[in-house]
């Protein structure tokens, strides 16, 4: 752990659609670590934990801005069938609210911590999105994240452009 200074240092924003509330201190220590190690003041945090329907209505986004087949090469199988109730809702002429809705339907009948682990219980598991516009020395932050990595700290870490965020699992303990 850092020192008192180094964590009052760090500078976390959270986006609109962030759940602050559910971001454990163990969590915030993580990513402090993590910015001092890579030499960066703070961060952006666009996404934590969200609910089934938050979840329907970022899948939706998604496959708006870049497709459904991009967003395929993101999610497994089970996030694949909610992908694939909006390709069958937009055939259907239906509108944004009631595809969003049945992409909801969807992801609660898989079972939501299956279709995403942004819908994993956040005190076992936090899961949280990091803005890379946040991130001005990207090379360095993504070094300090896989030694997080290879010490545990953090489970699992995706970067872009395989996810629009940088992605880190944190195990809370």
């Amino acid at each position: 752990m850092r020192d008192q200074r180094t964590w009052l240092m760090a500078k976390f924003n959270f986006g609109p659609n962030a759940n602050k509330s559910v971001v454990s201190g163990h969590s915030i220590e993580v990513i402090t670590d993590i910015l001092a190690d890579a030499g960066l003041d703070g961060c952006v945090i666009t996404s934590t934990s969200r609910t089934p329907a938050d979840q329907a209505r970022v899948m939706f986004n998604n496959i708006v801005k870049h497709g459904a087949a991009k967003q395929k090469e993101l999610y497994a199988a089970a996030g694949d069938k909610v992908i694939d109730v909006y390709v069958v809702q937009k055939k259907a002429g239906k509108n944004a609210d009631q595809i969003k809705s049945a992409m909801e339907k969807e992801i609660l009948k898989i079972g939501p911590g299956k279709v995403s682990r942004h819908c994993a219980d956040p005190a076992v598991l936090n899961v949280i999105d990091i803005a890379p516009s946040s991130i001005s020395k990207k090379q360095l932050f993504e070094n300090a994240v896989e030694v997080a990595v290879s010490n545990g700290k953090v489970s699992h870490f995706i970067t872009p452009p395989t996810d629009p965020a940088y992605h880190l699992e944190i195990p809370q303990l």
